[in-house]
């Protein structure tokens, strides 16, 4: 039975060829998205379905695609800008972008959002494509500065940028994360390039005492100890050292950005670095020039919870060609190992982390050995 309902205007054979062209690169979704004007949507929508507003969504229409776990997309001019508001289940964002013309969802912006959902782009990353798209192209985006800016949860002001993180050197090389400060002791010594304590646990004196016994490891090494989380331990450890405690710099989640104190980190001459999923949290991101980005996850992973699936090596290289110019440290992460990292490091990232194929080794020296000798 066909819905009833008018579809938004789309450029169907921009649309056929972006699908063509970038299916084999992002995969494809076999259920077609369609988008459709707020006014003239059906009255039953389903998680393939977009709304598109001109103007603030009225809240009727905001529960409605929450119900059906639809996209909503509402746009507002602001001067010479078009402002996006974004909900889908994966949550809602703000962004601003350029606005090329006056029509805030040109037939074009429709077949890029749409084939950009079809290659298994969440809602909010598909409108930073469709945005950043260069009109006339077929080219998939890489212009950093075509690309919208974060204003919902935004990490800083667009009007008064902070002052960057102590950057990283491009090539942090092998990045290994490990679980506990045991293993840090066991890769300092091996001369592992860049090294973090992911230790997780509630247990404040415990945290305080992994932390200290990892950063006594790495103090005098030539091994850069990044401290996932605990920020405030530390911080605090690394001012009772006079700044010479071990620790180089703490490694963020996401999830911990919106709690973790960045003036204080800043502040502390640590670097920081950020895990990232996709466009728009690499955008956010990058407003607070952090010291270096880790993309992923690129293939599956078992150590971690992802909140997407695995990118891919096609989305990797785009995230890259992306960032590179703005954030020269770049780090891949998520399921590297032996038989895939020379791949990683062949589209010109300087570092990729690894857990398992270090603590799952046999032979620990000998995989650490064989990891870094493909960095040359």
């Amino acid at each position: 039975m066909t819905r009833q309902g008018v579809a938004a205007a789309i450029d169907a054979a921009l649309f056929e060829d972006l699908a063509r062209r970038y299916a084999p690169v992002f995969g494809h979704d076999a259920t077609p998205w369609q988008a459709w004007t707020l006014a003239d949507a059906p009255a039953t929508l389903g998680r393939h379905d977009v709304l598109l507003a001109e103007g603030e969504a009225p809240a009727a229409a905001v529960d409605r695609v929450a119900g059906a776990n639809a996209v909503l997309i509402a746009t507002v001019r602001e001067g010479g800008r078009w402002i996006d508001t974004v909900r889908s289940w994966m949550g809602t964002w703000v962004l601003a972008s350029d606005a090329d013309d006056g029509a805030p969802h040109s037939p074009a912006f429709v077949a890029v959002l749409t084939a950009a959902l079809s290659l298994h782009f969440p809602a909010h990353d598909a409108l930073c494509i469709a945005r950043a798209w260069q009109p006339g192209s077929t080219a998939w985006p890489a212009d950093f500065g075509r690309f919208p800016r974060v204003r919902q949860p935004a990490l800083a002001s667009p009007d008064q940028p902070p002052a960057a993180f102590a950057q990283c050197p491009p090539d942090l090389g092998l990045y290994a994360v490990m679980p506990t400060a045991a293993w840090i002791e066991r890769l300092v010594p091996l001369q592992v390039p860049t090294v973090q304590l992911r230790f997780k646990s509630d247990d404040a004196a415990a945290v305080r005492a992994e932390v200290v016994r990892a950063a006594n490891a790495a103090k005098g090494s030539a091994s850069r100890l990044f401290i996932n989380d605990h920020w405030r331990v530390a911080i605090d450890h690394h001012a009772a050292c006079g700044g010479d405690s071990g620790i180089y710099g703490i490694h963020l989640g996401q999830e911990d950005l919106d709690d973790a104190d960045l003036d204080a980190i800043r502040a502390s001459g640590l670097r920081l670095g950020v895990s990232t999923h996709g466009y728009a949290e690499m955008l956010r991101v990058a407003a607070i020039q952090p010291s270096y980005l880790a993309l992923g996850a690129i293939f599956p992973t078992t150590t971690k919870v992802m909140p997407t699936q695995p990118q891919g090596m096609g989305r990797f290289r785009a995230y890259v060609k992306v960032m590179q110019p703005v954030i020269p440290s770049l780090v891949g992460i998520g399921g590297v190992n032996a038989d895939n990292l020379r791949e990683v490091l062949a589209v010109g990232v300087g570092s990729a982390a690894v857990v398992r194929a270090i603590t799952e080794a046999d032979d620990v020296p000998a995989a650490v050995a064989g990891l870094i000798g493909v960095f040359g």
